[in-house]
């Protein structure tokens, strides 16, 4: 029986505006105003510092590692400060979030620094519905969500893993890797156009999201 719910956070819950506006505008120009460069050289320089990390290391999500490798003065909150306004919530997130509240404990399984996390759901007035946040960058050395991920949240919260349901829009870490911990898994796809074997398992919405959900309980 499923008592708890997990959430991926971004292309889930949120849009990817803002954490993509931190990364490639937010940090770029605050590297641009402190080194005395224009806007384009500063960015070119900051993607090609990117592209140098290899996103199966902890160090191209951390902002605090981008911030002190570059020798920047400002901090990683008062950088995602600066783009509060980017946040935004998919249309169908907060109403599903609340109604799936009352019957469920609900928490964040993601690969976002705890920062990002944080100042989404804060932002968004959705953080009181969480019990738990997870960050497979900030809580472990996985970085990706891989299956051993899955299983750290399961002892974590002293469950076992059927008694978790996840959605996530990503088909590897989102629906390959909690089903091979032992999750009930959701694949989010939310423009109609993808084909799996087990389609049962595909969502197109959040809403849909939770009418299936329902079912396992």
């Amino acid at each position: 029986m499923v008592s708890i719910i997990s959430f991926d956070l971004d292309g889930t819950i949120m849009q990817q505006g803002f954490a993509d506006t931190v990364w490639l505008i937010g940090l770029p120009k605050i590297y641009a105003e402190e080194k005395n460069l224009d806007f384009e050289t500063a960015q070119t320089i900051l993607m090609t510092s990117y592209e140098q990390i290899s996103s199966d290391r902890r160090e191209w999500y951390d902002l605090d590692y981008w911030i002190t490798s570059l020798c920047l003065s400002i901090t990683p909150k008062e950088l995602l400060e600066k783009y509060r306004s980017h946040i935004q919530l998919f249309p169908d997130a907060a109403s599903v979030i609340k109604s799936l509240s009352n019957e469920y404990t609900l928490i964040i399984s993601s690969g976002a620094m705890k920062e990002f996390i944080d100042i989404q759901l804060t932002s968004t007035g959705l953080n009181h519905y969480f019990s738990h946040m997870f960050s497979s960058t900030t809580d472990s050395d996985m970085v990706k969500k891989d299956p051993l991920f899955f299983k750290y949240i399961a002892h974590t919260l002293d469950v076992r893993p059927e008694e978790i349901a996840h959605v996530g829009d990503n088909e590897i870490y989102d629906y390959q890797s909690p089903r091979k911990a032992g999750l009930h898994a959701f694949y989010l796809h939310r423009e109609k156009n993808h084909s799996m074997p087990d389609s049962s398992h595909i969502v197109h919405s959040l809403r849909e999201f939770e009418q299936l959900v329902k079912k396992l309980s």
